[in-house]
């Protein structure tokens, strides 16, 4: 009868340690598909992190080259109006040289003209 009793006890026992290892299995089982779950989360975080890293540097570069162009475009401004005051300068020197032309010329004709008369 002891022994019968023990038997009973030891069933009892190795039918309770079935069901927990079972529910050890089950909750195994919810942490690892909650462990993938995350570790899919966090793989499209982080491939959102990167593109956004990369729009970065694309939109540093680009900035980057948009300065140059400005700073190309200002070099040329520059010259553009260095070549505009020689210019002005040139055409003021022909200007007067024109003038100084037109006084020769008028003062030649009077004197034509005087000689003319004597």
């Amino acid at each position: 009868a002891h022994s019968d009793a023990c038997v009973v006890n030891l069933q009892l026992e190795k039918e309770s340690f079935a069901r927990s290892i079972e529910e050890l299995s089950n909750q195994k089982r919810e942490l690892e598909e909650c462990l993938a779950s995350s570790d899919a989360h966090l793989q499209l975080e982080k491939e959102k992190l990167l593109k956004s890293i990369n729009q970065e540097h694309e939109l540093e570069e680009r900035l980057a080259h948009s300065d140059a162009c400005v700073a190309n475009l200002q070099l040329e401004k520059e010259t553009l109006l260095k070549s505009i005051e020689e210019s002005s300068n040139q055409q003021r020197e022909l200007n007067d040289r024109l003038a100084h032309s037109d006084a020769c010329v008028v003062n030649l004709q009077l004197e034509k003209e005087s000689f003319a008369r004597s």
